[in-house]
């Protein structure tokens, strides 16, 4: 969001009290009232209101989401959905380099939700949550990192422009919202058990250069292994050594797009001493060579 008015802001470097305005049709075409970003939050943008509805990810950092008259501290995983009219801003933890604070942000029309609920059987809570009607906002942590894969997919899609991406757009802010309710709806046991897996993942992705092992992760929260490789199998779909080797060729894939690192540097920075094993399963999980990957430009990912 922050790019296309930072230009008019640049003096603004607090937080004022009287919000300034943002419209959504600066963002989109009248035919198709949706837009994804992928924002690195600075002290450039006011705090503001929109008329239209706006759901959050915080992919990186952490630092300060100001909503109304609260100072939210935020991180990594957290999910929020800022009604219409609901004055907000971030900001990072500082203005240092180390203390960036990435979000992705979803913003659509307040007359989305009917289209999709026409066309998909949504539940009408997951449509409550984006009235603002009893809260000026709502947060979630992507237990799951559910909401992660969702946030990224739309903003590959929205990037992308391919033939027919309105109606893959439709189909993925729909499972967002799916997920959100989901996170709303769930249990306190689901959400102890969630959160002690979030932990976990969490943990994996911050050591994935490192030769971290199940019965490792397992100690954490703490359960046995073979316990802990059934939580995440029923949370992913996947095996552990499947997890850790998707998460790994992710990473290498977001180093080959946004470095121009060695390859045997990248392999390593992705938990891969074995070049030539990192080769091989890079290939068989992305179609590509690590350089043909890096040379077509792929900003797919993984």
């Amino acid at each position: 969001m922050n790019r296309a008015i930072a230009s008019g802001l640049k003096g603004v470097v607090r937080v004022p009290a009287t919000p300034f305005k943002l419209e959504g049709k600066i963002f989109w075409q009248p035919e198709f009232p949706i837009a994804v970003t992928r924002e690195r939050e600075r002290f450039t943008l006011p705090i503001h209101i929109h008329d239209f509805v706006e759901i959050q990810f915080v992919a990186e950092g952490k630092g300060f989401h100001y909503i109304g008259d609260e100072r939210i501290y935020v991180e990594k995983g957290d999910l929020f959905i800022i009604p219409v009219g609901t004055r907000h801003v971030y900001r990072p933890a500082s203005e240092a380099p180390k203390d960036e604070l990435i979000v992705y942000n979803c913003l659509f029309d307040p007359s989305v939700p009917a289209i999709l609920s026409r066309a998909y059987p949504l539940p009408a809570t997951a449509l409550l949550l984006l009235s603002g009607d009893d809260r000026p906002y709502r947060r979630f942590k992507d237990l799951y990192q559910e909401g992660k894969a969702c946030m990224e997919a739309l903003y590959r899609e929205y990037g992308s422009q391919l033939p027919g991406y309105e109606a893959v757009l439709y189909a993925r802010l729909t499972e967002l919202l799916v997920c959100l309710h989901r996170l709303e709806t769930a249990g306190s046991a689901a959400v102890a058990t969630s959160s002690r897996l979030s932990a976990a993942l969490d943990y994996l992705e911050r050591h994935i250069d490192q030769p971290v092992t199940l019965a490792e992760v397992a100690a954490l929260l703490p359960v046995s292994a073979s316990y802990m490789q059934r939580m995440l199998k029923r949370a992913t779909g996947q095996s552990f050594t499947e997890y850790v080797q998707n998460l790994r060729i992710r990473k290498s894939c977001d180093l080959l797009r946004r470095t121009t690192l060695p390859v045997k540097e990248v392999a390593a920075r992705s938990g891969y001493r074995d070049l030539k094993f990192f080769h091989e399963l890079f290939r068989k999980k992305t179609g590509k060579t690590p350089i043909a990957y890096r040379n077509d430009g792929d900003d797919a990912g993984f």
